[in-house]
């Protein structure tokens, strides 16, 4: 019997759309021994399946487009998805595995991985902890800092200290960074929200602009005169597989743009890379890898300083767009897509610690609570 794999994608995030396009391409490539079921988190959260998911048009209006739309829910405690129509359950599925194909807020910080962990269903991505971490930069940045691991100098900007005292937030940023800043909401990705700023003017209107996006704001030194590379790794019959390292091509924009990162052209990267460049960024891979506790596939990105020779982490990513398959030459979408379901479903199996246990707590209080009466 085909185990039932089900695909999560959508969602309530800035970068709902190209969850959307890593969950198609995902399913275009999925192996079909597995039993796959599409499953679409609305921008409202609310979980949906129709009979035409593959069609890309759909996205535009599910409800209205979408053939035979219901709802589905997970059930807590039991490794099942049930599927309501007019508000009634008429059908519930065993899960064998979920495929995350999901980005950024309530997707690839934690919070579903939470839910499936309560339904007791395997999955593909970082685990809870490491997931929340790896998406909130402040707190990224204080593990690379603890493992010394090369980061940029930063400060992180937090809403009540703003509200408080904006001027002297400001200053303080401004003395200990230096300009030109750069900011980012904390818990934010694909370069949205991210404002440069080569005065305090500037500074004053990137840290209002951010703050429509986060409470929390990482400012950092604005390097110029850059290279970002970006490189994944993978979990793969027992060992920690590298991929092959991709020179990030932009636009004019002073920074890596959303519209650079998803919706540009891209050729094979052709560019040369110095050999001990590439061994550093390939071992500084590994190395935050096992620094967060990852599983399954993720991408680091890196700058490079060319005027002062510095590689310094950027950011890491626990759910990479398209799951970064394109970066590992020697390995196929099908492939990495197998390997994930497989190293899941291993971990899930190791995973089965004791979790509850009988004591004799309730035991005693029902008597401390009966002498109590009969006083």
């Amino acid at each position: 019997m085909k185990k039932n794999v089900i695909v999560l994608y959508g969602g309530e995030s800035v970068e709902h759309d190209i969850s959307i396009i890593t969950a198609l391409q995902t399913m275009k490539n999925i192996d079909r021994i597995y039993n796959v079921i599409p499953i679409y988190i609305g921008k409202n959260g609310i979980w949906l399946v129709a009979d035409n998911m593959q069609e890309v048009k759909i996205y535009k209006d599910f409800m209205k487009i979408g053939r035979k739309v219901k709802f589905v829910t997970l059930i807590s405690g039991k490794p099942y998805v049930a599927i309501r129509k007019n508000g009634k359950y008429s059908k519930f599925i065993n899960v064998d595995f979920a495929l995350l194909c999901c980005h950024g807020k309530h997707g690839e910080d934690g919070a579903l991985q939470g839910m499936l962990c309560n339904s007791h269903i395997p999955y593909s991505s970082c685990d809870v902890k490491s997931s929340a971490v790896l998406m909130d930069k402040i707190f990224m940045k204080d593990i690379l800092i603890s493992r010394k691991l090369p980061t940029i100098a930063s400060e992180s900007i937090i809403l009540d200290d703003y509200i408080k005292d904006k001027k002297k937030v400001l200053k303080d940023i401004s003395l200990k960074l230096k300009f030109p800043i750069i900011l980012k909401p904390a818990n934010l990705g694909s370069s949205i929200g991210i404002k440069v700023c080569y005065n305090l003017d500037e500074l004053e209107k990137g840290v209002d602009y951010c703050f429509k996006f986060d409470n929390r704001i990482l400012a950092e030194k604005y390097l110029q005169g850059i290279t970002e590379y970006n490189c994944a790794c993978v979990h793969m019959n027992d060992e920690l597989k590298v991929s092959d390292i991709q020179m990030v091509k932009k636009d004019d924009d002073e920074i890596y743009s959303f519209g650079d990162k998803y919706l540009s052209e891209k050729s094979d990267n052709k560019e040369k890379i110095d050999k001990n460049l590439s061994v550093k960024i390939k071992n500084l891979t590994l190395k935050v890898y096992k620094a967060f506790g990852c599983y399954g596939v993720i991408r680091v990105d890196f700058i490079f300083d060319n005027s002062e020779k510095k590689l310094y982490i950027n950011e890491v990513n626990s759910i990479p767009g398209s799951l970064a398959f394109y970066l590992f030459k020697d390995l196929s979408f099908k492939d990495l897509i197998n390997c994930l379901i497989e190293e899941g479903v291993e971990r899930f199996t190791k995973e089965q610690f004791v979790s509850s246990y009988d004591s004799e707590a309730l035991d005693l209080f029902d008597k401390i609570n009966l002498i109590n009466k009969q006083k």
